[in-house]
């Protein structure tokens, strides 16, 4: 059995030495689509033997499809340049490469968040399970509200022990310039996908959102980084949410002109 270990890149030359070191040994090869590096991310990839596409940006969704397609392992493993497998999760992939299961096309994985300087363990952050490898031929990634997903033809299972690791935000600044661009990008998902918001939702969906992450979901047991990720979860949703009641102005405008 063939695994192809595979990542969309821009600009992760920070980031992909650590990532290339933790999935050299479970690689039988390692492919890459890159939108437009200015730094080093193509050098690095081709001195680690990759095989590096170039393709502009077209979204996360269609880009993992189009490196999907390019992969010649009869098993995929998708990780951002920014998640890295585990020693222990590195085990494990070893010996299902040895004797993979049959019957089952895909695999979550759970991952844990690095945010501020702390692995989170609460608040909702720990497990979180995702779809990360998968048999070539039986998955397409599908667009939703900000994150993509993959949508895989057959039977699903965990792997469990075989965790990654998600080094998401280094600051606040880093997780506001982020999170603008996602809100951004939601609040026009979801107003395509029919939603609609006036002045009054965004407070409310944001009060929840922290409530759920910090109190119901016991994030305060993370301190001060489970503070922060509880707050900041919910400006980003009030910023969405900001965003979609002016795209509904904006229409509600349209129509009575």
């Amino acid at each position: 059995m063939k695994l192809s270990a595979a990542v969309i890149v821009k600009n992760e030359e920070a980031n992909l030495p650590r990532w290339l070191r933790a999935v050299e040994e479970v690689a039988d090869e390692i492919v890459a689509v890159d939108s437009g590096s200015s730094d080093r991310t193509v050098e690095i990839l081709e001195q680690a033997g990759a095989r590096v596409y170039h393709r502009e940006w077209t979204g996360y969704a269609d880009q993992r499809n189009f490196l999907a397609e390019r992969c010649a392992g009869d098993w995929i493993l998708m990780l951002d340049a920014d998640e890295v497998i585990n020693r222990e999760c590195r085990r494990i992939l070893l010996a299902f490469k040895a004797n993979p299961e049959p019957g089952v096309d895909a695999y979550m994985m759970p991952s844990r968040v690095w945010f501020f300087g702390k692995w989170l363990r609460w608040g909702g952050f720990y497990p979180e399970w995702n779809l990360r490898l998968y048999r070539r031929g039986k998955g397409a990634w599908a667009r939703q509200e900000v994150h993509e997903r993959l949508v895989v033809e057959g039977a699903t299972e965990r792997l469990e022990g075989c965790v990654y690791d998600h080094y998401s935000y280094d600051s606040v600044e880093d997780y506001r310039q982020r999170a603008e661009r996602y809100a951004q990008a939601g609040a026009k998902h979801m107003y395509e996908a029919g939603k609609r918001a006036n002045s009054f939702t965004g407070p409310a969906h944001a009060a929840w959102a922290f409530v759920h992450r910090y109190l119901l979901r016991l994030g305060f047991l993370d301190g001060k980084a489970g503070w922060w990720a509880s707050w900041l979860e919910g400006g980003y949703t009030l910023e969405k949410y900001r965003r979609l009641a002016e795209l509904t102005g904006e229409a509600q405008k349209g129509q009575r002109a």
